[in-house]
């Protein structure tokens, strides 16, 4: 669409800079030659609050500017902005399973058909959107084109994620947790920390639990470990394992709780002469080093709170690295069961 005359159009709004680069926080000028409002349907950081959004509206009069810190997604080519009539309310959205490219592909803009948001106050100073079956008519569309930030070469994984969680990093998490290279380390003789399988007076998983809880705080978190017991099948008592969580505390909704975990405990090696250790309480099954399983996960989750920390919520966050899931997940479970009121 476009205006005609002295009539809006998306020509009348100014995106700076030209080119944003994906995955990434960045400051964003919007400068209007009309009257107008903008829906910016992405993250957003409230300058006063400091907390994230999801999209909001803003109001512009001719000859006036906005800055908002805008995070461009990873695996896009092109961002857009709706434009309206100044004070609009009501905007047509795409939907859930749809690209915002092929919604304008498909005249989404005509605002005939698909899903709708109403803008509403919100708790900062930025309004915020709510789902809305009036899709207050047709949009103006600017387009944006974005870049992918290249910190490393494409051999190196330059096309994957380098966005606040990076791809790159949680990959050399995962390698230092898993690193085979020899070494005089009285657990595990290894560099990395393998071994890893919990309970039963191994040192080696003692070691690896304390090097998770130093990680956590080095974050700025407060860490929290959870010892726990089970009785095996031969009646036995066995202190399993402890889990390690950490927590982001909520400025304003500190018993609502946003959770990332996985567990850090790996499989013993194979033994086919005795059954499950979760239900003999002897090691069988597995491999040292468990990097799959799930060592992978302990780094998404430790990468996670690493950049996460640094955004203050309203809501609590969680990083739990939870042990003896091989066994049945009784270290989620006891959690859940003990520590989530």
């Amino acid at each position: 669409m476009s205006g005609e005359g002295g009539s809006l159009s998306e020509e009348d709004l100014d995106v700076g800079p030209d080119e944003l680069v994906s995955g990434h926080f960045q400051s964003v000028s919007l400068e209007s030659g009309h009257d107008m409002s903008v829906y910016v349907p992405y993250l957003v950081r409230d300058p006063i609050t400091g907390f994230i959004q999801n999209s909001t509206v803003i109001d512009i009069e001719r000859g006036g500017s906005f800055s908002l810190d805008l995070l461009s997604p990873p695996r896009v080519s092109m961002l857009v902005m709706l434009v309206g009539e100044h004070g609009r309310t009501n905007w047509p959205v795409r939907e859930e399973n749809q690209s915002w490219e092929s919604w304008l592909e498909d005249g989404g803009d005509s605002g005939d058909w698909g899903s709708a948001v109403a803008r509403v106050e919100g708790n900062g100073s930025l309004d915020t959107l709510n789902s809305s079956e009036d899709r207050g008519g047709p949009v103006f569309v600017k387009t944006v084109q974005t870049v992918r930030g290249s910190t490393t070469s494409v051999d190196d994984g330059g096309l994957h994620s380098s966005g606040i969680v990076h791809g790159r990093e949680v990959y050399e998490r995962l390698y230092r947790i898993t690193d085979p290279t020899d070494s005089l380390d009285p657990f595990d003789g290894k560099e990395g920390y393998w071994d890893r399988w919990a309970g039963q007076g191994n040192a080696a998983y003692e070691d690896a639990a304390q090097y998770l809880i130093a990680e956590f705080s080095s974050f700025g978190l407060e860490v929290m470990s959870h010892r726990y017991e089970y009785t095996d099948m031969l009646g036995a008592q066995n202190p399993e394992a402890y889990n390690v969580c950490a927590y982001k505390w909520g400025s304003l909704y500190t018993d609502e709780w946003l959770v990332f975990g996985a567990h850090f405990d790996v499989a013993p090696p194979a033994n086919l002469a005795v059954l499950d250790p979760h239900i003999t309480g002897i090691r069988t099954y597995g491999t040292r080093v468990g990097a799959y399983d799930n060592s992978a996960g302990t780094s998404m989750v430790l990468e996670t709170a690493r950049a996460l920390s640094e955004f203050e919520s309203r809501r609590t966050m969680v990083f739990c690295l939870w042990s003896g899931e091989e066994g049945g997940k009784r270290g989620s479970d006891y959690w859940t069961d003990y520590y989530v009121k």
